[in-house]
């Protein structure tokens, strides 16, 4: 019994340490370099942001996206956006390089509208808003210019989409204290008693 107990742990350990060797980086990228497009998407109120994830352990993996919406303090939904390795019409990664484009947008029917475009498909959905007097804002999770690492076959929140907070001294509305903030994602909704928000998430498998 006490060998079992010993290889067990040695297999957790080993699949620890798998996940932290992994290459891959995710680096993000606001906006569009073409000024009149930049502008209209300000016009249209739309926020876009393009993920670039490298690494050579990208070979020949499936990926899967989710989006988690919180409301009121508890995980509410969890919509699978994507699992590549459902379907033949998805295939795996097959270089070093994985991108796509998200979309999103909170529109006057009271709906936010969210789309991740990739180079063949898009996956666009439809979410019902919260809070419709206030406005939601997207942040990534990488907390410097250095591209951020991202484990394999383990979940990685990769952005997030939030409405403020109220600053008990100030009054304001506030976001940018949420995403760089010591609370772990899952806790905002009960740390900043914000009423609802949504995250996005990768796995790499």
């Amino acid at each position: 019994m006490k060998h079992l107990i010993i290889l067990a742990v040695a297999f957790i350990c080993f699949g620890t340490l798998n996940a932290q060797k992994s290459d891959i980086k995710l680096q993000t990228k606001y906006g569009s370099d073409q000024k009149e497009i930049h502008d209209l998407l300000r016009f249209q109120n739309v926020e876009t942001i393009k993920l670039r994830f490298t690494g050579n352990d990208l070979k020949g993996k499936n990926y899967k996206l989710f989006v988690k919406e919180y409301t009121n303090g508890k995980l509410a939904k969890t919509d699978t956006i994507i699992d590549s390795g459902r379907y033949d019409y998805i295939p795996a990664i097959n270089d070093s390089i994985f991108e796509f484009k998200y979309y999103v947008k909170t529109q006057i029917d009271n709906t936010i509208k969210m789309n991740f475009m990739f180079d063949r498909f898009s996956t666009p959905r439809l979410y019902d808003i919260k809070a419709p007097k206030d406005k939601y804002a997207l942040h990534d999770f990488l907390k410097t210019s250095d591209p951020m690492p991202v484990n394999l076959d383990t979940g990685t929140l990769i952005m997030g989409y939030f409405l403020p907070y109220i600053d008990k001294e100030t009054g304001w509305k506030k976001y940018c204290d949420v995403s760089g903030s010591k609370h772990k994602p899952e806790d905002w909704g009960t740390a900043f008693n914000i009423p609802n928000y949504y995250l996005i998430e990768i796995i790499f498998e």
